[in-house]
């Protein structure tokens, strides 16, 4: 047994006495010292090898000619070990023979495993370290400025789980090459024509890149513009066009006068600062950014709080037909009630939500919650109104939101077609296969779709076609400069037609005046919400404050009956409701 494992091992092995005669050989060996194994055994290793200038390097003697096995081929150095042990006949040594050349390679593989991305092939987050150490040391040297940047994609994640890891990989090796392309080309931005540059990929979708011999701040600056620029450039996949962005800190250095661990600490704080700015764009530390992500983390920690100790609630704004007056559904919005706070309003916490995932189990609540609000006021006699419910990118690619929304609607018993997802133009834009499996899925439920914010985004009549939507909302940027601004009342006005000729219900939001409203109703929109109409309030105040405004539009239309013969006006309909 012993024998075979000598013979069969994956070295060359000799061994020998403790005076340097060979003992045993094994073939690998003797193909290596490129003799016979049978004459070597008997003979001292000097006779075969002669000391190289390196410890443990080994080249080969030219020995008696008979016993070459190749004697036209150029010996090759070889790079030996010794194993010392006791044997019954002994002291003996044991000694590995390697070739020199194939030992070289092993070492270059292992030294590239260590410091280099196995994806990318860009340094990794051991050689980031020690390059940003020997730049700082430089830029403290020379007084030339430096600059770290850090680069995180934008919705990667969600990439990656839609369209799977093998594109992730691709993807990420696409933005490795477009980022190495153009930092080589923007060598010439450093004052004295040359900037060298060190691109790595710390893991995931982080990237850093440190660039000295900066002239300044707007220097890098320029450097952070070309690295957004050059990720626009699509990326194709099958039939589907992926554009990435990214988020990009930058920290400057030695003006920024710390230590390694705290430039890197300080350029992430950067980064997500260009994260909460909407990402896409980068951002420069600064010491204010010190106390804002502390508040950040502290508000994390309070939403997780906030989740297991129910803290959300919801409120409710009417929307009402702008020719009628009558209430036809209500959006749900979230709010949080923070103990000493008192109520958030979403613009506060929602992107908070959407960065960590707690917008899933928000989103999930949001959903149930409305539902069982809808059918609570089914129970006390209002009329069967539609329900409104927003829905984040994040959420919409759940794998089980449609489930969700399908088990909501049937234990509160409510008709599909009184629920109401809205959806951004920017989601529906990608247009993948998640996306047109979700859609799939609520056409299939009967619920309705909406598009949110429209006119804010990049829109398109193919995609309202293709996903056959049933309500535009005019986004209140439209809205709020009526009936004085030419140009948003052009728009309100296209937006109008086009749901009319797709036969679509078109509803403006922010309706503060009734001049606003009025303009509406001459253009031909439907429906309108807004604080005209009435603000967002809880679920227990919405039933009162819809028999007060429906009695009042009794009222209303009562004595527009007996008074007066000219057409009923918007204003006797809603007006001091």
């Amino acid at each position: 047994m012993l024998g075979a494992l000598f013979e069969r091992a994956v070295d060359g092995l000799l061994v020998c006495n403790a005076e340097g005669t060979v003992l045993s050989c094994n073939a690998l060996a003797a193909q290596l010292l490129q003799v016979e194994s049978s004459a070597v055994i008997g003979h001292h290793v000097s006779e075969f090898l002669e000391q190289g200038k390196s410890e443990g390097r080994f080249s080969l003697r030219d020995g008696p000619a008979t016993t070459r096995t190749d004697k036209g081929a150029s010996p090759l150095p070889v790079h030996l070990s010794l194993t010392p042990f006791e044997s019954s006949k002994g002291a003996q040594v044991v000694v590995r023979v390697r070739d020199a050349a194939e030992r070289a390679d092993t070492q270059e593989r292992l030294r590239q495993l260590a410091n280099f991305d196995s994806l990318t092939g860009l340094p990794n987050r051991a050689l980031f370290r020690d390059r940003l150490g020997q730049a700082m040391a430089r830029a403290q040297r020379s007084g030339q400025a430096m600059a770290l940047m850090f680069l995180d994609l934008d919705r990667f994640k969600v990439i990656n789980d839609d369209l799977g890891h093998e594109v992730g990989d691709r993807l990420l090796r696409h933005v490795s090459q477009a980022l190495t392309n153009c930092l080589r080309a923007a060598d010439s931005v450093g004052r004295d024509g040359e900037m060298p540059h060190t691109l790595s990929r710390l893991g995931g979708d982080e990237f850093t890149v440190i660039v000295e011999n900066v002239g300044g701040a707007e220097d890098a600056a320029q450097v952070a513009r070309r690295m957004l620029e050059a990720l626009n450039e699509p990326f194709h996949v099958h039939e589907e066009e992926i554009v990435i962005s990214a988020s990009i800190g930058i920290s400057m250095y030695p003006t920024d006068d710390v230590d390694l661990d705290t430039l890197i600490r300080h350029t992430d704080m950067a980064m997500y600062r260009s994260k909460s700015l909407g990402r896409g764009t980068y951002s420069f530390f600064s010491d204010d950014l010190t106390a804002a992500v502390t508040a950040r983390v502290s508000l994390e920690g309070s939403l997780r709080r906030a989740i297991e100790r129910q803290e959300f609630v919801l409120h409710f704004q009417p929307k009402a037909d702008l020719r009628t007056g009558q209430v036809t559904g209500v959006e749900a919005l979230v709010r949080w009630h923070r103990p000493g706070h008192g109520m958030i309003p979403p613009d506060r916490f929602v992107s908070v939500l959407e960065d960590t995932g707690l917008i899933l189990p928000v989103g999930a609540w949001v959903i149930r919650a409305a539902c069982e609000q809808l059918a609570a006021w089914d129970r006390v006699g209002l009329p069967p109104i539609r329900l409104a419910v927003n829905l984040s990118a994040r959420q919409f690619r759940h794998l089980y939101l449609a489930s969700l929304v399908e088990d909501s609607l049937r234990q509160n018993e409510i008709d599909p077609q009184r629920l109401e997802i809205e959806l951004t133009e920017s989601l529906l834009m990608e247009d993948n296969e998640t996306t047109r499996s979700m859609l799939d899925s609520f056409r299939r439920l009967g619920v309705r779709l909406a598009i949110d914010d429209f006119g804010t985004g990049h829109s398109s009549l193919s995609y309202i076609k293709r996903f056959s939507i049933d309500t535009l909302k005019i986004d209140r940027s439209f809205v709020q400069s009526l009936p004085d601004n030419d140009e948003d009342a052009a728009i309100c006005a296209a937006v109008i037609a086009l749901g009319r000729s797709m036969r679509m219900c078109v509803v403006a939001e922010g309706v503060e005046t009734p001049d606003q409203a009025q303009m509406l109703r001459d253009l031909g929109c439907d429906e309108m919400q807004g604080y005209w109409l009435g603000r967002p309030m809880p679920g227990s105040e919405f039933a009162a404050w819809y028999m007060n405004h429906k009695r009042s539009r009794s009222r209303r239309r009562s004595r527009s009956r007996y008074t007066d013969t000219s057409p009923m006006t918007l204003f006797s309909l809603l007006d001091g409701t």
